[in-house]
């Protein structure tokens, strides 16, 4: 499997919020995370990496799964904890008061492919049949969508295009996400809202398809995208590429490697 993840702050941001990890435990499984701060500068930038260091941390120290309930269990244990200190660490200061994250990944392991959401960050998968979003948005757009009262066309000028229902750190009850997912597929995508808000799923399907260039290509042209688009935001994309004489196992050829 080869594995590339990449950030950059877009054309007019200050700062980076957001953060992302891509690490590989002693059972040699692999956990790809994307995080996209809120709360502006500072505050965002500190609650995206409290959520990548509590999963890295944990997932060094995780226990070999067997189930599917173990992977579920462990994945909320790990959300709630980043959650808590998130939450605790924006009590004790003013200047980050209401901060917050998104938080969008992927854990392979020997058993399956599992991945999770809290927020609006997504994930795609590549199979046979095309891209598709895997993940669903928790945002007052996605709401709207949902509920047929805006068209899909509409949510990408909204006025409420960037305002979250759902994040780690900013209330005590959130909801997270957990699902298993067909473990044939070609490639992964996990990205900020910085890439889909920006570039169109079929732009985003059409670069990640082409066979001439590298994972690590593949994700340097989608940041070229979103910043060609107006770079308005942070973008992150960590793109998972099974090689094809092993696309229906699950080998991993990642190091640990931590970004944000």
């Amino acid at each position: 499997m080869i594995i590339s993840g990449r950030t950059d702050p877009g054309k007019v941001r200050p700062v980076n919020e957001d953060s992302y990890l891509i690490m590989t435990n002693r059972h040699e499984d692999i956990l790809a995370v994307v995080c996209d701060g809120i709360g502006g500068s500072a505050a965002g930038e500190e609650a995206s990496r409290i959520a990548v260091k509590t999963m890295s941390d944990s997932f060094r120290k995780c226990p070999e799964f067997a189930h599917d309930y173990e992977v579920d269990s462990w994945l909320r244990q790990v959300l709630h904890k980043a959650n808590d200190q998130i939450y605790s660490r924006s009590m004790k200061s003013k200047k980050v008061r209401g901060m917050g994250t998104t938080a969008v990944g992927v854990l392979i392991c020997e058993i399956g492919t599992y991945i999770f959401n809290v927020g609006d960050s997504r994930l795609y998968a590549f199979y046979d049949d095309g891209l598709t979003q895997m993940t669903e948005d928790h945002s007052v757009i996605a709401q709207l969508v949902r509920e047929n009262r805006i068209t899909p066309e509409e949510a990408r000028t909204h006025s409420q295009r960037n305002t979250l229902t759902n994040a780690l750190g900013v209330w005590r009850v959130f909801r997270i996400d957990v699902d298993k997912i067909e473990s044939t597929w070609k490639q992964l995508l996990v990205c900020s809202d910085g890439l889909h808000g920006y570039v169109s799923q079929d732009e985003i399907e059409k670069v990640i398809q082409d066979p001439i260039f590298t994972p690590e290509q593949k994700s340097g042209m989608l940041i070229d995208r979103a910043n060609a688009a107006g770079g308005l935001d942070n973008v992150t994309v960590i793109l998972l590429e099974q090689e094809p004489q092993f696309a229906h196992e699950l080998d991993s050829g990642s190091g640990g490697r931590e970004r944000s």
